[in-house]
């Protein structure tokens, strides 16, 4: 299967100061890759938009995944999903990310999101960590040989 994976781009005002690279992304593409997908990156921090649109013309993807870390990228995130949906109608889109995976779901966004999205990926909850040492634990040096 033909995969494409977005990073979306850099937040309103941070093309100098913010530029991330983009790992979980990374990790997925090489998982796929491992599973015998063809899989290409594109990273909208350093592409543009219409570099975007000529990947989908020429790669012609059957899914595009997006990485979501950010809240202020969803508006971005589902403006390309949408464009991709008209562009290739049957491709699979999905979602990822901190910002998917948990802020999403409560947002005002999700029903756009899902209107647009076939997939929404959401991670597994982590166990809350208490700073606070229960009784007769005492705080350890570090390190604690």
């Amino acid at each position: 299967m033909k995969v494409l994976l977005v990073h979306p781009g850099t937040l309103m005002y941070s093309e100098i100061y913010l530029r991330l690279e983009p790992l979980g992304l990374e990790r997925v593409a090489q998982a796929a890759r491992s599973a015998g997908h063809d899989v290409r990156l594109l990273d909208l921090q350093v592409f543009r938009h219409d570099d975007y649109f000529q990947e989908l013309r020429d790669f012609k993807p059957q899914a595009v995944g997006f990485s979501l870390n950010y809240l202020a990228n969803v508006p971005d995130v589902i403006e390309l999903a949408r464009a991709t949906k008209h562009c290739l109608p049957e491709s699979f889109i999905f979602v990822g990310g901190h910002s998917a995976s948990s802020s999403l779901k409560n947002s005002s966004s999700m029903p756009k999101a899902r209107s647009i999205a076939s997939s929404v990926a959401r991670g597994r909850r982590l166990p809350r960590v208490s700073s606070t040492p229960r009784p007769g634990e005492g705080l350890r040096p570090f390190p604690a040989w």
